[in-house]
């Protein structure tokens, strides 16, 4: 009958796990920051010459937590080939199977920690993330030119949607939105000079967008005094298309993972299209047991191999796993995004595929 893992072999086996998982995602994310910055200084010395290098430093480093965290999946499979590797050389791995322990209760160290490694990247690295990475992409657009001169937001209090030109520079805060119609219910259009001050607003019961413009329905300007005109039934420029109506400009990897729910909830409220948003929520709740899963997978070829395994084995065999799973998470995602996937399997099943295998794996060789 087996025993129980000793807490001190537990806690001994789990620290060093996390060191060189940490070792490796450190590892990845310096050299990905690096060329990243490299990248940044190439073309801003095309376009705006007169920017500082520790300024494009500064901006390259906005962007280190969003790095951190795509490359967190390839630091724990990298960063548990070579910690199994190790633990096969100095044999500690034996310690715990000399003991009656199966192969599910040797690892049960790493499972617990990659486990935590994802609840904390889930917590706590996913909302930084994604504020840097809002943060990243408007330094970015803003340095060459690429700031968004329209926009749509759906906020908690409606719909708001940014029209701006040369010529005018409209806000319009709408009650609901329907977008098959491109309609919006009840909106109030504030109008902004250049410098950003507010000269009127427009009430009205609807509006419409159409090729040819806003066509605005029982519309009553407002000025900054309180005097009301009626104008009735107008039509106002616009460089927007029907089509943007229906596309959400905020992408999911800048929404926390405590907003993402409301926002997905106030999304679908207001007609527009999800599935982006839900595949991108259930793939990051599902990172534990992707981490679970990659650990499993890098023990199975790591650990339960008899022959001696040379290292550039284990890198060939790290390199091209992980490749794989970055295309099967993609593809899939691209599926889910395309309603061609419900977006729970989508989102879900790289992970749920990956602890299947590695499970199989695992299971076969302790037979």
């Amino acid at each position: 009958m087996s025993i129980a893992l000793p807490m001190t072999l537990f806690s001994y086996l789990s620290r060093r796990y996390l060191q060189m998982v940490i070792g490796a995602t450190l590892g990845l994310v310096c050299f990905i920051s690096f060329i990243e910055i490299i990248e940044i200084l190439r073309r801003i010395s095309n376009k705006s010459p007169d920017l500082s290098s520790v300024y494009i430093v500064m901006i390259g480093l906005l962007n280190v937590p969003s790095i951190f965290d795509q490359v967190l999946p390839f630091g724990v499979l990298f960063g548990s080939i070579a910690c199994f590797h190790l633990w096969s050389r100095s044999h500690e791995f034996l310690v715990a199977r000399v003991m009656g322990q199966n192969i599910w209760q040797a690892l049960m160290p790493v499972i617990v920690t990659a486990f935590i490694v994802g609840c904390l990247h889930v917590a706590v690295i996913n909302p930084v993330a994604a504020t840097a990475a809002k943060q990243y992409n408007f330094v970015i657009k803003s340095i060459f030119g690429e700031a968004d001169k329209s926009g749509l937001s759906v906020l908690t209090n409606g719909v708001w949607v940014r029209d701006s030109d040369a010529s005018y520079n409209v806000i319009i805060n709408g009650g609901s939105l329907e977008v098959q119609n491109s309609l919006i219910i009840d909106p109030i259009i504030y109008h902004f000079n250049p410098d950003g001050q507010l000269l009127w607003r427009t009430q009205a019961a609807s509006m419409k967008l159409t090729d040819n413009g806003w066509i605005i329905v029982d519309a009553v300007k407002v000025g900054n005094d309180g005097q009301s005109t009626i104008l009735g039934d107008v039509i106002m420029p616009t460089i927007l298309r029907p089509s943007d109506l229906s596309e959400s400009t905020l992408p999911p990897k800048t929404v926390s993972i405590y907003k993402l729910p409301n926002f997905i909830d106030v999304q679908q409220r207001a007609g527009l299209p999800v599935n982006p948003h839900l595949v991108f929520l259930h793939q990051l709740l599902s990172t534990p047991l992707k981490l679970v899963g990659l650990a499993l997978l890098a023990a199975s070829f790591t650990l339960t191999s008899f022959s001696r395994q040379t290292k550039i084995r284990l890198i060939l065999v790290g390199v091209a796993s992980g490749f794989g799973i970055y295309f099967l998470s993609n593809f899939v995602y691209l599926l889910g995004n395309s309603a061609k996937l419900p977006h729970l399997l989508a989102g879900w099943g790289p992970a749920v595929m990956i602890c299947l295998l590695s499970g199989f794996l695992l299971a076969r060789a302790d037979e």
